[in-house]
């Protein structure tokens, strides 16, 4: 087993991250997911224009800062199913330098819906969620997507009781389609920012995740390439470098970082009621709601207080250990 230790997470170029949890409105309701994530308590339907003024605000007071790239991470719930999604990306899309748009789907959409907005991603998490899924429609949007965006990540969440058959299929996606990006994701207790990593009792099980902890890619012909500067690396003990990748963080247990200097005020997080908190993990507390009140949204770092990283953007954050 790999001993190496992470020591710090730097940028390329300081960067925002916002993550953006739209809704918790999802057309899945899987086993091992927080009904925060697909209850449809906050569908936020609110007027777009002011969703769109006050992300502008969030914008503008970053590159008075000095931020030189911006990134915007949508989820949910489903996100495609909001109905801002589309006006508020365009948005982002049309006012920020160096932007780079991603989301994490179910993938669930049919593939005229992807046709008619694939253009506005540069980055598609596809979660395949076997409780849900409808396999043929999955596997249609990744024959789709795989070749013509920049970063298009299968996803597959290893189910416990169906792990198996989960594995099956994510070879078949290897063995089909032209391209892939693919990741093999333990679960957590729950899908939340109080998560504990998933006990997987049969031994072969954990054995198998042990090895395929890294992101299997194959690069598809004539993929678009878009060098993004929204993006960070890890400092290790051994004296390397290496692009962050945070399901390998996870698998490799390394997303632990209490005492750690963090820049948290380089994450702007949403949740599905529309309060703000710095990172999505809790430590600043609520800094404000996207619809009415953002005068403490701002650069600033923390002393981490808590135990476990569980959030993908959260773990990329610049952060330094003392």
């Amino acid at each position: 087993m790999d001993t190496k230790k992470l020591l710090e997470v730097y940028p390329k170029e300081k960067y925002l991250a916002i993550t953006w949890q739209v809704s918790d409105n999802c057309n899945y309701s899987c086993s091992y997911c927080n009904p925060g994530n697909w209850g449809g308590a906050h569908k936020n339907d609110a007027d777009t224009e002011l969703y769109i003024n006050n992300l502008g605000i969030i914008i503008d007071r970053y590159k008075d800062a000095g931020y030189k790239a911006f990134k915007i991470y949508l989820s949910g719930g489903e996100p495609t199913i909001w109905k801002n999604l589309i006006p508020v990306v365009e948005f982002f899309k049309e006012n920020t330098p160096n932007n780079t748009i991603a989301i994490n789907t179910n993938l669930s959409r049919a593939t005229s819906w992807w046709k008619s907005h694939y253009h506005l991603f540069d980055d598609i998490v596809a979660s395949f969620h076997i409780e849900g899924a409808n396999k043929e429609r999955y596997f249609k949007n990744s024959l789709f997507l795989c070749d013509k965006i920049n970063y298009f990540c299968n996803k597959l969440l290893l189910h416990d009781e169906k792990f198996w058959e989960v594995v099956e299929y994510g070879e078949m996606l290897k063995r089909e389609l032209p391209g892939y990006y693919m990741e093999w994701t333990p679960l957590f207790d729950e899908m939340s920012a109080f998560a504990k990593p998933w006990e997987y009792k049969d031994p072969a099980k954990n054995e198998w995740i042990e090895n395929h902890q890294d992101l299997e890619v194959k690069f598809a012909p004539n993929k678009p390439f878009k060098d993004s500067v929204a993006v960070s690396y890890g400092k290790w003990s051994d004296g390397t470098d290496k692009f962050m990748n945070s399901n390998e963080i996870i698998i490799a247990r390394q997303n632990f970082f209490t005492g750690w200097e963090c820049d948290i005020g380089d994450s702007v997080f949403i949740n599905p009621a529309g309060f703000i908190t710095m990172a999505s993990c809790g430590v600043s507390g609520v800094v404000g709601h996207i619809l009415n009140d953002l005068d403490l949204v701002e650069p600033k770092s923390v002393i981490c207080d808590k135990y476990h990283c569980v959030c993908g953007t959260d773990i990329i954050l610049p952060k330094r250990k003392i």
